[in-house]
């Protein structure tokens, strides 16, 4: 594992709605590392996520990717190597390989563009037939769209993948191609999750409730 740092949480503190979610808050990922979030709900997992990505600024302390604190520069330098995958997914209600195609359509992943060979290679590695595409997206099970939305993640070939509860809707044999494509190579990996199989296939948990 490249034991580069890739983001550094120092000293935060963050309050939303006069409620202190972050308080003197610490935290290292190196590049390659898979990390878990855990933590009840409200314990600060998804604002720790928008506060990596730039959305939020915490009250006081300094966020760095690779080393350079966070400015608007760095931010957007940023956004180029992450992608986050929320956990339920919504692309809208058409069919599901025009709304994959529009993602790609966008500046920033329109370099990234698949083929359509490399989109049903990718939706049959994590268990969905090629058909898939031609289904509308909102009439897919939440494990369907949950695939989807992994495979798009693939796709665009960040460096660094944010996920939410990842494996939540998912039956084990779809939890081991996920990990299989997800896990075993040099892609930073951060991810929530309450599902002890998932968390055991990462390399460290960061426990939010006995932070502060």
């Amino acid at each position: 594992m490249n034991s580069a740092t890739l983001f550094k949480l120092s000293d935060i503190r963050f309050s939303y709605n006069s409620e202190q979610l972050f308080d003197g808050f610490n935290l290292l990922i190196s590049q390659g590392e898979k990390v878990v979030i855990m933590g009840e709900s409200g314990s600060g997992k998804t604002t720790l996520f928008r506060l990596l990505l730039g959305f939020e600024s915490p009250d006081s302390g300094s966020i760095s990717f690779k080393g350079s604190g966070y400015t608007d520069k760095i931010i957007r330098s940023m956004r180029k190597e992450v992608v986050w995958l929320p956990q339920d997914l919504n692309l809208g209600a058409g069919k599901t390989g025009e709304l994959m195609d529009f993602i790609f359509e966008f500046q920033l992943n329109s370099q990234s563009k698949p083929s359509r060979p490399e989109i049903i290679d990718t939706l049959e590695a994590l268990g969905l037939e090629a058909g898939t595409l031609d289904s509308t997206f909102s009439e897919l099970s939440t494990g369907q769209r949950q695939r989807v939305g992994l495979a798009c993640c693939l796709l665009l070939d960040r460096k660094v993948i944010l996920l939410d509860e990842p494996t939540s809707a998912l039956d084990l044999e779809s939890k081991r191609k996920v990990a299989e494509l997800l896990l075993n190579n040099k892609r930073t990996v951060i991810s929530t999750s309450h599902d002890p199989w998932w968390v055991d296939k990462c390399d460290r948990v960061i426990e939010l409730n006995n932070l502060f």
